[in-house]
């Protein structure tokens, strides 16, 4: 038998290459490698602060008594759970007395059910609606729709874009009024607007063209001064001239989803703290300004009143420790109080998901399954008060939330991972995937980021007089005001945020979206339609092969299976002319024809509701099959009521 010793050299070489040379193509081709791409400041989440490039060998923690820990990377996934990999059968025997308490938990069982149904009772829910609700007032909430990009050039100025310089404004209000969940945890930290989502920054920069080649100058603003500081600090690990993109990308997902981090990484993010804001304000100073070079041609920039810093800055300095840290986080998420939320959760997603979710609740660190959590030694301090109490939701957290999770899924399959199985370890990957592109694209373009902590109706009245030195022709290409119609009325954010719209630019627009535009008539809604289930129930037993099994579908305190049609049957539902209405009740139309602004008859830059492709403009339901409802309503918690809106120039100079 010839033995090829130079093709299995080769193949060894590609198992157990070094994770920092495997890197992003577009990194890696790039014409100007700079010295940060070789070096290693050790913050990834892998051995020896190694970054994760791709899913590790499970028995990676372990290969019994006397031997090292596994370095290799998965090959085979286990058959049964599809949550773990191993290099071989050998690792797989290994692992089984460790794996087996994961592989054989009930909820992998497809016959699984909550603890209400088990026990013939009625649920005991904060909620009583099926989805997460998108309009919860926390800090952590369900947006109610995937990022989207907030230009979209190819269906706007489109290839007249390309060259000219545009400014961009996401801004919203958020709601005061504090929630049952939200008192819960001191009820510090209220809602944000899905405008001022990191997220939609990403994203609006992720799909500028190829060829743009114009300065763009994106200003967020948020007056919630937790939420503003954090998406600081992120922005400022991720784009800040130092550690590789590589390494930058993987701490700034950490610093997104985990609570806690490995310690050199914990180290970096205080170095990073510390260059934004130094070591402290002096007295009598009424302002926060800063400007950070980024590793490209634009700065990012951050203004805000003084006295909003000092509470994010006692979180990022606090001194508990990880224990305090994580007994807070799993008392919030393992409140006996909220089981039967957290059951209502889980009993829509599939066996392998709800164990992903669940091991996430554990661990509190989105990671591929199979990755040693060894290094993660510190609080993530951005996660935590400064007494180290838990400031994330209840029972609802799932960081697919606002996510493309048929994205996520392709970018798993790239990355060797099942996103039948682990697809949370499939996010971990997008999510560093989408900031390392992020971070690419302002390295090489030129974009300044402006993030603002102020009042959004103070702020437009600023801005409108020149208070901003970088917009002071105080005209936007785009301005999303988010949910704000939600918190002070349409007529309101049209009269704040309309006049500043670029008359010059016939392109551009003012977006926003409503959540709660059903409120004052519920029943222009199915799920809020009391009729609904009667009328649901009359047809399916007009079926006759069906009256057997609706008997016990129908029977049962709150069914699983019929709290979840009942949530997907706003999907029928054509709600288009109701809301036409609630703007006209909103004077929307009258308000607009005063500003010299009208209403779009076709959405331009986000369809009118979610689930409808952008250019399928007659299309008024969406027309998705059983996998790609799952994934865009049950996993990424998409608001079927969800409605938007996009505002147009009428007059121009």
């Amino acid at each position: 038998m010839i033995v090829d010793y130079r093709h299995y050299r080769e193949v060894l070489s590609r198992i157990k290459r070094p994770m920092f040379a495997i890197s992003n193509h577009s990194e890696s081709n790039s014409s100007s490698q700079s010295l940060e791409s070789y070096m290693s400041y050790g913050l990834g989440s892998g051995v020896n602060g190694k970054t994760v490039s791709q899913v590790p060998c499970s028995n990676m923690a372990s290969r019994g008594s006397g031997l090292d820990a596994c370095s290799n990377v998965g090959l085979m996934a286990c058959s049964q759970c599809s949550l773990v990999k191993y290099c071989s059968g050998r690792c797989q025997r290994q692992h089984w007395s460790k794996h087996r308490l994961e592989c054989e938990h009930p909820y992998l069982d497809p016959g699984w059910e909550p603890e209400w149904m088990a026990k013939n009772r009625q649920p005991s829910l904060s909620d009583s609606s099926f989805l997460p609700p998108s309009s919860s007032s926390e800090v952590y909430k369900n947006s109610g729709c995937p990022a989207y990009d907030c230009l979209q050039l190819e269906h706007n100025e489109g290839l007249d874009g390309l060259g000219k310089d545009s400014k961009i404004c996401m801004t919203g209000e958020f709601n005061n009024t504090p929630s049952a969940l939200q008192k819960v945890s001191d009820s510090l930290f209220p809602s944000i607007s899905a405008a001022g989502d990191i997220r939609n920054l990403v994203e609006t920069v992720n799909s500028l063209p190829s060829g743009f080649t114009g300065k763009l100058d994106i200003l967020l603003n948020n007056s919630n001064t937790i939420v503003l500081n954090r998406m600081l600090v992120i922005l400022c690990v991720l784009l800040t001239p130092g550690p590789s993109i590589e390494e930058s990308a993987e701490l700034a997902a950490h610093l997104m989803y985990s609570a806690c981090l490995p310690e050199t990484a914990a180290s970096y993010m205080r170095y990073c703290v510390n260059i934004i804001y130094g070591d402290d304000l002096n007295d009598g100073e009424m302002s926060f300004q800063t400007a950070l070079r980024t590793r490209g041609r634009g700065k990012l920039y951050s203004a805000q009143p003084a006295v909003s810093i000092k509470r994010p800055m006692e979180m990022f300095a606090s001194t508990y420790g990880l224990a305090k840290a994580l007994g807070s986080m799993k008392g919030v998420f393992h409140d006996p109080f909220y089981t039967d939320d957290r059951h209502k959760l889980l009993s829509t997603l599939k066996p392998a998901h709800r164990l992903a979710l669940y091991h996430f609740w554990q661990t509190g660190i989105l990671a591929p399954f199979s990755l040693d959590l060894k290094p993660f030694k510190s609080p993530n301090r951005l996660m935590f008060t400064p007494q180290g109490e838990w400031i994330g939701n209840i029972s609802d957290v799932n960081p697919l939330h606002g996510w493309d999770v048929s994205a996520v899924r392709r970018t798993g399959i790239r990355t060797g991972i099942d996103p039948m199985g682990d697809i949370l370890g499939c996010l971990f990957f997008h999510v560093k995937s989408e900031l390392r592109e992020f971070s690419m694209r302002v390295k090489e373009l030129n974009i300044n980021i402006h993030l603002l902590q102020y009042d959004s109706r103070l702020l437009s009245k600023g801005i409108s007089i020149g208070v901003l030195p970088a917009f002071y022709d105080a005209s936007f290409d785009r301005v999303d005001v988010g949910d704000m119609g939600d918190q002070i009325g349409v007529a309101e954010s049209l009269a704040d945020w309309g006049p500043l719209l670029n008359k010059k630019n016939d392109s551009s627009c003012l977006i926003m979206h409503s959540k709660k535009w059903h409120e004052e008539s519920p029943a222009s809604i199915a799920r809020n339609n009391p009729r609904a289930v009667k009328i649901l129930m009359e047809r399916c037993k007009s079926v006759p092969s069906l009256k057997s099994q609706l008997k016990t579908f129908f029977k049962g305190p709150q069914s699983p299976s019929l709290v979840r049609l009942m949530a997907s049957l706003d999907a029928f539902v054509d709600h288009e002319r109701a809301f036409m209405e609630y703007l006209e009740t909103q004077e929307a139309q009258s308000t607009g024809t005063s500003l010299g602004i009208s209403l779009r008859h076709m959405n331009l830059v986000h369809p009118k509701r979610v689930g409808i492709p952008l250019h399928a403009s007659s299309q008024k339901l969406p027309n998705l099959s059983k996998e790609e409802f799952y994934d865009l309503f049950t996993m990424g918690g998409a608001d079927l009521t969800m409605r938007f809106a996009e505002f147009k120039c009428t007059t121009f100079p």
